[in-house]
C-alpha cells in the first residue's frame, strides 16, 4: 500500500541564497532594505521550524498509513490479502488438518496393534506357565498366533496410512473464501491482543515508563520511516506455496486405482460438467433409484470378458473387507461391475459393484448392514451410502451402487433447477424436489403419490413446500389448494392458488373442513367420468384436462388446523377420504406437520398416515418423533431423523419403496421472486389464475352452486366472461358507446366521475376498473400505481373509496393490504385482484 506523502515545504528562495544582488544600479536600494532583513537568528529559528513542521508531518503521514496498513491486514483488506492469498491459507490448512487426521488415525491402529500383542504376550505367559496342561499350552498358543496375525494385519493398516498421498484438494468456492477471509482477519485480532496482553504485562513488571517510552519511540520511528521513504509501505504479501502438489483433475476410471483413496468433499452440484457424473437413466422410477454412468465414457457393448484384475482395485478390497467384518458376506470378493464402473472424484469415490455369488447374499440383505459396512469402513452414515441399481442401468439383485466419501456430500446447498424452467410436467416427469448422495435429483411425481412431511421447527420444510409450490403451479392443470396453518408463511403464494386459507382459528379450520368436503364429493364426479371410459384410475393423462385438472392440496402445519375442537374431526375424515381414493383421480394432499402424531387425538389420523405413500422426515428432536415421521423400526434399522445434522437445513431421510438420504433443494431470494413473476405471467396469459376462470371447488365453497355430474372444467380456459367481459358490458350499459378509439375504456377527468355509478348487476364501477386494472398488471398492483391507472390525482382518496366498497360486503384485504410487488423495493399497501373479484361476486351475489 501506498500513500501520496504532502508536499514538502518550500523555504524562501531569499533564505536558502544569501548572495545580495551586484547589479550596480539597485546597491543604493538593497543598502535601504538592508535594514528590514531578519537576522540570523530568526532565519535559523524559520529553517529550524520548518524543517520541525516537515518531519512531524512525515511522522503523521507515516503513523496514518501504518495503522491503515494494520486495520487492513486485521480484516484481511483485499488490497493486502489477495484471494490467491486466502486460497492458499484455507488450502494449507485443510491439508493441515488431514495430516493430524492420519497421524491419529495411524495412532489409533497402532494402539489397537499394541493392544492384540499384549493380549498375544499374555496367552504366551498363560501358556509357559507351571499349571497350564498340554491342551491349554496348545489353545493359549494358537490363541497368541491368531492375535500377532490380527496385530501384523493392524500394522499393516498403520503402514497403507502413512504411505497414503493426499488427494483431498478441491478449489474453494467464492463463499468458503470470504469465510476464511473472516477467520484469518479473527486469528490476527486474537494474536494481535494476546501480544498486547503479553507486553502490557511485561511492561508492568519489568519494564514500567521506560519500556513505554522505548515503545512509544519505536512506532513514532517506525511512523517516520513510513512517511520519509515510499519505498517502505506494505506490499501485498507473496502468496505461500502449498504444502501438498496439487492434482490437475479428477482421475477418470482409467487411471491407477493406487492414486485413488478418499480425500475431501464431493459436492454433486460442483462437478464438472465434462466429467463423469450421475444421470437418470430414461425409464427408470423416477426419483427412487441411483442410476449411474460415467457422462464421457460410453456403456461398452457386452464385453466379452474383462481380465481379471480389470474389475479389482483398491476400492473393492477395502469394500469387501468392510462387508466380511459386517457380517454383510459371508465368502467370495466384491468386484466392479465393468472395468470402467467406478469414477473417482476429489474427496471420494462411486462405483458398481456386483456382490459375490456363492453364499446368497443379494441387495435386499447388504442393506441393511449399510451402518455396519460405513464402520468397518471408517466411515459413517453421513459419508457413506449404498443404493440398488435399476434394472435399466444394468443392475441385478447383486449389483449395487456405492459411494463413500471424506465429507459430508450433503454439506454444499443446491440450487433448484425450476429457477431456470417455466413448465413442468408434474404428472410423467415430476417436481425436482431434492437430491441424494449420487447427484441424483429426486423428482415427486405426482402420479400415485402423496406426501407427509415432518420436522422439527427451522430444519427446511418449508425450503420443501417452495420447490413443491412453485414445480406444481408451472404445470397449468394444477389447481393449487393453500391452507397456511402458521400464517403468513405461505402468503407469497396467496393470489396464484386456486384456494388459499390462512384465517386463524376456528374460522381458517371451517373454511378447510368445507373445502376437504367439496373435494370429497367431487371424488364421485370424477369416478363417473373414469367410469364412462372403463378406468378405475387415471391411465392416460390426457383425461386430466377432462376431469378439471390435478387437486393439489397442501396443508402446511396441520396440527393448527386438524386440532380444532370444533371442525377437527371433520377435517381429519375429510382428509382419510381423500387419502384412501384421492389419488386414483387425480387428488393430491401434501401434508407437512412439526410432530406426526397419530390415532385419533393425533395430528394425522393413521388412514391418512397409512395411505400416504411419500414419508419425508427431516430433523426431529427425538427419536419417537422420527419414528412417528418415517414408520415404526425405521430407528432401530438406523434411519433416525433425530440423528441429523442441524447445520444443514433441508436434509432429510426419505422413505418411498425404501429408505434413502435426501436434501431438499434451495429456493428462495431474488430466485424465488423471479420464478413467482414467471408463473403469475403463464397463468395470467393462459386464464389460470384465481377469478379467471370458473372454479366448481370454489362455487362449492361459496354453496353458491354445485359441480354436477361429468361436468368438466378446463385447465386452461379463456378468461371467462363473469367478470372481465361483463365490466365492458357494465361501462358501455352505463355511460353509452365506446370511445373514438374502439377499446370502450375511459379516460380523462370523466372517468373518475363515472366511478361513483353502479353497473346494471349491482356493482361499482369503481370497484370493475379496479379490478381490471390490477389484473393487467399481472394480478397485485400497489395503491399509487392503481391511482394513476385510474386518473385519480389523489391515492388517499382513491384508497378510501376503494375500502369502503370492500366493507360494504366484509371483503377484508389479506394482510392488512401490505402485498410485494415485482420489481418493487419493499412491500405497500395495495389491492390482489382475486380480493376484488370476491367482492365483485358478492356484489352480484
Amino acid at each position: 500500500m501506498t500513500s501520496r506523502l504532502p508536499e514538502r515545504i518550500i523555504v524562501d528562495a531569499e533564505f536558502v541564497d544569501d548572495e545580495p544582488t551586484t547589479n550596480p544600479t539597485t546597491d543604493t536600494k538593497a543598502a535601504a532594505g538592508a535594514a528590514d532583513r531578519p537576522g540570523l537568528a530568526t532565519r535559523t529559528a524559520t529553517f529550524l521550524s520548518a524543517a520541525a513542521l516537515r518531519e512531524a508531518t512525515a511522522v503523521r503521514e507515516g503513523l496514518r498509513i501504518l495503522g491503515a496498513e494494520r486495520a487492513g491486514w486485521f480484516n484481511s483488506d483485499s488490497t493486502l490479502v489477495t484471494d490467491a492469498h486466502v486460497r492458499a491459507d484455507l488450502l494449507n490448512d485443510r491439508y493441515a488438518t488431514w495430516q493430524q487426521d492420519q497421524i491419529r488415525e495411524a495412532q489409533r491402529l497402532t494402539e489397537k496393534a499394541e493392544a492384540l500383542e499384549k493380549s498375544a504376550d499374555q496367552r504366551l505367559a498363560e501358556a509357559s506357565a507351571d499349571d497350564a496342561g498340554p491342551g491349554d499350552h496348545q489353545r493359549l498358543g494358537k490363541d497368541a498366533e491368531k492375535l500377532r496375525s490380527e496385530a501384523a494385519a493392524w500394522r499393516e493398516r498403520v503402514r497403507q496410512v502413512e504411505l497414503q498421498p493426499y488427494t483431498g484438494h478441491r478449489e474453494p468456492t467464492a463463499a468458503e473464501l470470504t469465510g476464511h477471509r473472516k477467520r484469518m482477519g479473527n486469528r490476527r485480532r486474537w494474536k494481535a491482543i494476546a501480544a498486547g496482553v503479553a507486553a502490557g504485562w511485561g511492561m508492568l513488571q519489568f519494564g514500567g515508563p521506560t519500556l513505554l517510552g522505548g515503545i512509544l519511540s519505536g512506532l513514532v520511528a517506525v511512523g517516520w520511516a513510513k512517511g520519509r521513504f515510499t519505498t517502505w509501505r506494505a506490499a501485498p504479501p507473496e502468496v505461500p506455496q502449498l504444502d501438498y502438489a496439487a492434482p490437475a483433475a479428477p482421475v477418470t476410471a482409467s487411471a491407477s486405482a493406487a492414486t485413488s483413496p478418499p480425500g475431501a468433499a464431493f459436492i454433486p452440484s460442483q462437478a464438472s460438467p465434462a466429467g463423469p457424473g450421475f444421470t437418470k437413466q430414461a425409464g427408470a422410477a423416477p426419483g427412487f433409484t441411483a442410476s449411474w454412468t460415467p457422462a464421457d465414457t460410453p456403456a461398452p457393448a457386452a464385453p466379452s470378458g474383462p481380465v481379471e484384475g480389470e474389475l479389482d482395485c483398491e476400492e473393492t478390497d477395502q469394500l469387501t473387507e468392510a462387508m466380511l467384518a459386517a457380517g454383510a458376506i459371508t465368502d467370495g470378493i466384491v468386484r466392479l461391475a465393468r472395468p470402467d464402473s467406478i469414477t473417482r472424484v476429489p474427496g471420494g469415490w462411486l462405483a458398481h459393484v456386483v456382490l459375490p455369488k456363492g453364499d446368497g447374499v443379494t441387495v435386499e440383505t447388504v442393506l441393511p448392514k449399510l451402518g455396519q459396512v460405513a464402520g468397518e469402513m471408517g466411515l459413517d452414515r453421513a459419508r457413506f451410502f449404498m443404493d440398488p441399481v435399476h434394472a435399466s442401468a444394468g443392475g441385478t439383485a447383486k449389483t449395487i451402487a456405492v459411494a463413500a466419501f471424506q465429507e459430508d456430500p450433503f454439506t454444499e446447498p443446491r440450487t433448484s433447477p425450476l429457477v431456470d424452467m417455466d413448465s413442468v410436467d408434474v404428472w410423467t416427469d415430476g417436481i425436482p424436489v431434492a437430491f441424494d448422495a449420487f447427484g441424483v435429483l429426486v423428482n415427486l411425481v405426482l402420479k400415485d403419490t402423496s406426501l407427509a412431511l415432518g420436522g422439527a421447527s427451522r430444519s427446511g420444510k418449508g425450503a420443501a413446500l417452495r420447490g413443491i409450490i412453485a414445480g406444481a403451479l408451472l404445470d397449468l392443470r394444477v389447481n393449487l389448494r393453500l391452507i397456511d396453518g402458521k400464517a403468513p408463511g405461505q402468503d407469497r403464494w396467496r393470489h396464484l392458488a386456486a384456494t388459499f386459507i390462512d384465517e386463524p382459528g376456528t374460522k381458517g379450520a371451517k373454511r378447510t373442513k368445507a373445502l376437504l368436503e367439496a373435494l370429497v364429493a367431487d371424488l364421485e364426479r370424477r369416478a363417473a367420468i373414469l367410469k364412462r371410459y372403463g378406468m378405475e384410475q387415471i391411465d392416460d393423462p390426457t383425461l386430466i384436462a377432462e376431469l378439471g385438472g390435478l387437486e393439489l392440496v397442501v396443508i402446511d402445519e396441520a396440527a393448527a388446523i386438524t386440532g380444532d375442537r370444533k371442525h377437527g374431526a371433520a377435517i381429519k375424515e375429510a382428509l382419510s377420504a381423500l387419502a384412501a381414493r384421492g389419488l386414483a383421480f387425480g387428488i393430491i394432499l401434501v401434508v407437512a406437520t412439526q410432530v406426526v402424531t397419530k390415532g385419533a387425538d393425533g395430528v394425522l389420523p393413521r388412514l391418512v398416515t397409512g395411505n400416504v405413500t411419500w414419508k419425508w422426515a427431516m430433523r426431529v428432536t427425538e427419536t419417537t418423533e422420527s419414528n412417528m415421521a418415517l414408520s415404526q423400526g425405521a430407528a432401530k434399522a438406523g434411519w433416525d431423523a433425530s440423528k441429523l445434522d442441524p447445520a444443514i437445513r433441508g436434509m432429510g431421510i426419505l422413505l418411498a419403496d425404501r429408505y434413502r438420504r435426501i436434501r431438499s433443494l434451495w429456493l428462495d431470494g431474488p430466485d424465488l421472486l423471479s420464478l413467482i413473476d414467471t408463473i403469475t405471467r403463464i397463468r395470467t396469459t393462459a386464464g389460470r389464475l384465481r377469478g379467471q376462470w370458473n372454479d366448481p371447488i370454489e362455487a362449492a365453497m361459496r354453496n353458491l352452486s354445485t359441480p354436477p355430474p361429468g361436468h368438466a372444467a378446463s385447465p386452461r380456459p379463456a378468461p371467462p366472461a363473469d367478470v372481465d367481459e361483463d365490466l365492458d358490458e357494465d361501462l358501455d350499459d352505463e355511460f353509452g358507446p365506446e370511445d373514438e378509439d374502439g377499446e370502450g375504456e375511459y379516460d380523462g377527468p370523466d372517468d373518475t366521475e363515472n366511478d361513483k355509478f353502479t353497473g346494471a348487476d349491482g356493482v361499482p364501477i369503481l370497484l370493475l376498473r379496479a379490478h381490471k386494472a390490477v389484473l393487467a398488471a399481472g394480478g397485485r398492483m400497489h395503491t399509487g400505481p392503481l391511482a394513476q391507472a385510474l386518473s385519480y390525482e389523489d391515492s388517499r382518496k382513491l384508497g378510501i373509496d376503494l375500502n369502503t366498497l370492500l366493507r360494504e360486503v366484509d371483503v377484508e384485504r389479506p394482510a392488512g393490504g401490505q402485498l410485494r410487488v415485482p420489481g418493487t423495493d419493499k412491500p405497500g399497501l395495495g389491492y390482489y385482484a382475486d380480493t376484488l373479484a370476491t367482492a365483485i361476486n358478492r356484489y352480484r351475489g
